[in-house]
């Protein structure tokens, strides 16, 4: 796949919440047990739709991080399909030994999605910051790790959430991308994409600094060196091959 071109024109830029929940109401029209959980997050994950969709499958526990778990397991022992959305920072943070015990030693069925995720918060200061949810998710069992690039890779991310049969944690953010990945992108667990071929040195990034690494590339370009560019969307199982 060619690079994106961020020297002639400003690409524009997309917020991969707007796909989430776009491929999510898709899915759930065809799915009745698709359910959403959130901690007084509606409109941060921009889940207003769906609520007015289908109020009753949207549950709001509201800044209970520890309880939303607990009743995302509960529903997914009862048939449904949870999607838990909340900001990263305390979807993770507050909630990570019910993560531990309720979701992945568990193996439930639970698909967690980490909204706002790294810096995207800005202004809102380091409680608000997500830098560490990587690190402590990763030391947790049965918990495939997934953070899409643009909004393709996340309506392919989610929809290939919906199909597979246990937990996942999706890291999203609020901060508008370029559209790097084509439409109708097929996401494929533990496996790479290559956006950009090179021969001198590899790119690797995911979520919202794949673009940085492609303008990057662009940049030794002119230096005349050759980067290659490999989006490493699955942190978790990790494209050991590809590397």
């Amino acid at each position: 796949m060619s690079a994106v071109d961020t020297q002639t024109a400003p690409a524009k830029l997309h917020d991969c919440r707007d796909a989430f929940t776009q491929t999510l109401e898709a899915l759930a029209s065809e799915n009745r047990n698709i359910v959403a959980v959130v901690n007084d997050s509606v409109g941060s994950s921009k889940l207003n739709s769906f609520r007015d969709k289908w109020p009753e499958r949207l549950i709001n526990v509201g800044i209970a991080e520890q309880n939303m778990i607990g009743v995302a397991a509960g529903l997914a022992n009862g048939g449904k399909l949870p999607f838990v959305c909340g900001a990263s920072c305390f979807l993770t943070g507050r909630a990570l030994e019910q993560i531990k015990a309720d979701i992945c030693y568990s193996n439930a069925n639970v698909k967690l999605v980490g909204i706002s995720s790294g810096m995207a918060y800005g202004e809102l200061g380091p409680t608000h910051h997500s830098i560490e949810d990587f690190a402590w998710i990763r030391a947790l069992p049965n918990l495939p790790i997934i953070a899409p690039a643009d909004r393709a890779e996340t309506a392919a991310v989610i929809e290939w959430a919906a199909t597979f049969d246990g937990p996942a944690y999706l890291r999203l953010s609020r901060v508008g991308v370029p559209d790097m990945l084509p439409q109708g992108h097929k996401y494929e667990l533990g496996r790479a994409n290559t956006l950009r071929d090179g021969t001198d040195v590899t790119l690797i990034a995911n979520g919202v600094l794949t673009h940085r690494a492609m303008a990057a590339a662009e940049f030794l370009a002119k230096a005349g060196i050759s980067a290659r560019v490999l989006n490493m969307a699955t942190v978790r199982p990790v494209d050991s091959a590809a590397i």
